[in-house]
C-alpha cells in the first residue's frame, strides 16, 4: 500500500476538520446570544 500524499490527506480529514470548527464557532455564537437575550429578558420586569 502506498503512503498518502499530503493532499490525499487533507482531501479526507479536511472536510471532517472545517466541520468541527464550524461546529464549534456554532455553539460559541450561540452561547454568546443566548447569554444576550437572557440578560435582556432579565432586565425588563417579566416577574
Amino acid at each position: 500500500m502506498a503512503a498518502m500524499s499530503t493532499l490525499d490527506w487533507l482531501g479526507v480529514v479536511g472536510p471532517y476538520a472545517i466541520f468541527f470548527v464550524m461546529l464549534i464557532v456554532y455553539y460559541v455564537w450561540e452561547g454568546r446570544r443566548e447569554r444576550a437575550l437572557r440578560e435582556q429578558y432579565e432586565e425588563g420586569d417579566h416577574a
